[in-house]
């Protein structure tokens, strides 16, 4: 007879091991893809936060100016400036410096405007400088009667390749239009590599590119006195990457935040199915990595959509913004490193959104969590000590970067938002405490808002920053527009001169100044605004001179206002003299009082009047608050000191003020109007053109802040599903289900909005301490979209997608 034995039963890890934990990872993979519908949502959420993300990380990139615009492929750029010594130092510079490439550059007059345009012989194919040169059409010049004009520069010319162009008398032929790529701004006129000639003429200046280490060059600094202007390449400032970056991290870990209750609701929604699981053996653990291995696998889901449609969308947004950056954009060079990091970031955050309600789910007891019991709302515990101190922190550290230190700028943005996140749950505390007053609907939304107060807080927390981004590019971008500190004219204004700029004005009779007005009043008038004579004074005894470029017509010195600079130098600007119509326009009053007056100016200081016989006239002013453009005249002489001093009139040019800034095409029929009469005219210089990343901001930030609340809403709403069916029980209305969800939508929107424009101008005020002025442009009409439209849009879409009755309103649907 023989005995059997049993074999010893393997030694299985706790809980299953390994085949447990990819069991319940499999389940949650079918659970994902079984409520589809109920988690798009929180994917398209992520996802559009990392599209959104990538497309401002390669923005943040492409947007600094590229040192290779102005230096090409060379480490240094020595501009020579000495005519009388210009081929010595050349050849000081080749012998220094070998290899060398070097730029010839020439002035010539832009007819009918104040500009000069840069004539430059260089070689297509140069050493260092073809990184600075794009063919657009055409071909290069080949010979010294050839050029090529940028395409600013042809229209300027009213030309195009083919025909010819008279630049300072010489008569050269257009063969082809170019680019600087790395300056779109520049507008220049390319002839053919010489060496020291520009289209047959010697050139004034030019340009030394070089490449030598840092030793060398500056040998040939010390062994080279003559007049120069020395740079040398400068690295690439990683700040606004870093910003963006940061706030990319926020912007995810807030949405997280508000996946969370997507995660306790989805928890709740299968609470039952959960306490089966443990039931038959699932340990915490397993009941926990349910939720997880969905927050991850949803995360995977949306890093890869996100990602793949970041880029999909900044590949044609790139040619967009060029004009607005000024260059070229490289679609594909992409900051990699931080999107990949996004990527990542995106997958682990709602891996931790999801954390939080898998370890309160765990702890609900089994029996419990067969009956679908969910769990009462635990109330937010918050500290505004906490908050005042990381918002302190905060904009201390932003004002401390001095918008150069990425790792102060990056902390400071980092606990600003979280000080707002702090900030945020006591708010909806705030805003459910004036509930008391309202009608009943918003009341009861408010009140909702308050007992979720922990999801409301967070989402309350994503909607500032998603509203704050687009407010502080904006404010930015406004303040990157020329500004009246900056600029020479508003958009509206035009300076148009008898002859040049030179306060030198040609004497012309009266039948010539008459036809000269009746011109000028036609184009007003064309433009429904108004020309303001420009008279200036001038002594006759100064004798006459050259009117500027005029080679036939003698001009009259005119009287001017300066202040000595040096020992026998003065700087010096125009003035004009103060009559009826010019006081009108530029906002002075001339009494009897102002009788032993000579100035009214806004400049202070001791002023002297130049160019008269006399050499010591020291002018008395009066002051005024005038404008701060520029080219702004800003300097008027009183009849009395005309009077006074024997000085005699003349009529300079004329001040036009539209109603509406000048359209291009007003612009080119003036400067045709200036052509055809020896006239000059000077506008607004040009402009950066950040009005398309303005609106895109403004657009997606309103698109995330929709999103979030349409999450969060959804989720108080799901939660509430009880109470939901209560009242509709009770008798409540489609109106007031209706209502009810969109007072909360439309008050956690207004709350948002309000709470990220204060954030974001306290984030600017913070990181411009140094020098306020720029955020002085506000961009009212972004803000009041902002503050005004968007909770009206939320509000109305929440009602028209509401309303719906409950599908059972005796018990929970089974699942």
């Amino acid at each position: 007879m023989r005995a059997a034995t049993l074999a010893p039963a393997p030694n299985r890890p706790p809980g299953g091991g390994l085949p447990a934990r990819l069991a319940v990872v499999r389940w949650a993979w079918r659970l994902l893809r079984r409520e589809w519908r109920q988690q798009i949502l929180l994917v398209s959420l992520v996802g559009f936060a990392v599209a959104a993300a990538v497309c401002g990380l390669a923005a943040a990139n492409a947007y600094p100016e590229s040192p290779a615009g102005t230096f090409g492929s060379a480490q240094q750029r020595v501009r020579l400036e000495d005519m009388g010594r210009l081929q010595g130092q050349i050849a000081a510079a080749r012998g220094k410096l070998k290899p060398v490439e070097v730029i010839g550059h020439r002035e010539v007059t832009i007819p009918g405007s104040v500009q000069r345009l840069d004539l430059r012989a260089q070689d297509p194919h140069g050493r260092y400088g073809t990184p600075m040169l794009r063919l657009v059409g055409g071909r290069y010049p080949s010979n010294g009667t050839e050029i090529a004009l940028t395409r600013s520069a042809a229209e300027i010319f009213h030309t195009r390749p083919g025909a010819e162009v008279t630049l300072d008398g010489q008569r050269l032929e257009v063969v082809g239009l170019v680019e600087n790529p790395q300056k779109l701004g520049e507008i220049f006129a390319l002839a053919a590599a010489a060496q020291d000639r520009v289209a047959g003429r010697p050139a004034t200046t030019a340009v030394v590119l070089a490449d030598v280490p840092a030793d060398v060059f500056a040998d040939y600094r010390q062994s080279d006195n003559s007049p120069k202007f020395v740079q040398e390449h400068r690295t690439f400032n990683g700040a606004p990457v870093a910003a963006v970056f940061a706030l990319a991290t926020v912007v995810l870990l807030l949405v997280s935040l508000v996946a969370a209750a997507g995660f306790a609701v989805l928890a709740q929604r299968r609470l039952r199915q959960l306490g089966i699981l443990a039931s038959i053996g699932a340990t915490a653990r397993h009941v926990r990595l349910v939720l997880l291995a969905h927050g991850v696998l949803s995360g995977v889901c949306a890093a890869a959509v996100g990602s793949l449609v970041g880029v999909a969308a900044w590949l044609p947004l790139a040619p967009h913004m060029e004009q607005a950056v000024g260059h070229r954009i490289d679609r594909l060079a992409l900051p990699w490193t931080p999107v990949v990091l996004v990527a990542l970031i995106a997958v682990l955050a709602p891996a931790a959104a999801a954390w939080w309600p898998a370890r309160a789910l765990a702890r609900i007891p089994a029996a419990q969590a067969l009956t679908a019991r969910s769990p009462r709302p635990v109330r937010a515990r918050q500290s505004v000590w906490a908050a005042a101190a990381l918002l302190a922190s905060g904009l201390l550290s932003l004002a401390a970067a001095h918008q150069s230190n990425a790792l102060l700028i990056c902390l400071g943005i980092v606990a600003v938002v979280a000080g707002l996140l702090l900030l945020s749950p006591l708010l909806v505390r705030l805003l459910a405490a004036t509930a008391v007053r309202l009608p009943f609907t918003p009341r009861l939304a408010l009140r909702g808002l308050g007992r979720y107060q922990a999801r409301s807080g967070a989402a309350l927390a994503a909607i500032t920053l998603a509203i704050g981004i687009p407010v502080a590019v904006s404010v930015l971008a406004a303040a990157s527009q020329v500004s009246a500190e900056r600029g020479n004219l508003a958009g509206s204004q035009m300076l148009i001169r008898i002859g040049s700029q030179d306060p030198v004005v040609p004497r012309l009779s009266t039948a010539e100044l008459g036809r000269l007005q009746r011109a000028i009043d036609q184009y007003t008038a064309a433009l429904g605004g108004s020309a303001t004579p420009l008279v200036m004074a001038y002594d006759p005894k100064s004798p006459q001179e050259k009117a500027g470029d005029s080679e036939a017509a003698a001009g009259q010195p005119t009287v001017e206002v300066g202040r000595q600079s040096g020992p026998h130098t003065w700087s010096s600007w125009a003035a004009y003299l103060a009559t009826p119509e010019a006081t009108r326009r530029f906002g002075f009053k001339l009494t009897a009082a102002d009788a032993g007056k000579d100035l009214f100016t806004p400049r202070a200081g001791r002023l002297d009047l130049l160019n008269t016989v006399r050499r010591d006239l020291v002018a008395r002013t009066e002051h005024y608050q005038g404008s701060a453009y520029s080219s702004v005249p800003d300097a008027f002489l009183t009849p009395a000191a005309v009077r006074r001093y024997g000085w005699s009139t003349i009529t300079a040019g004329w001040f036009v003020q539209a109603p509406h800034d000048l359209t291009r095409t007003q612009v080119t029929a003036a400067r045709e109007l200036a052509v055809e009469n020896g006239l000059v005219t000077e506008v607004r210089d040009q402009q950066d053109g950040l009005a398309t990343l303005r609106w895109a901001s403004v657009a997606g930030g309103a698109l995330l802040a929709l999103g979030v609340l349409a999450m969060t809403v959804g989720t108080i709403r799901g939660e509430a599903a009880d109470e939901l069916r209560t009242l509709t029980a009770t008798g409540a209305t489609t109106t007031i289900r209706r209502g009810l969800t969109a007072a909360t939508a439309g008050f956690l929107a207004l709350a948002g909005a309000l709470l990220g424009t204060a954030g974001a101008y306290a984030i600017l005020l913070a990181a411009f301490a140094d020098d306020l002025s720029r955020l002085g442009h506000v961009p009212y009409v972004p803000l009041a979209l902002t503050l005004l439209v968007l909770p009206v849009a939320a509000a109305a879409t929440a009602w028209l997608a509401s309303g719906r009755e409950p599908v059972s309103m005796t018990r929970r649907r089974l699942e």
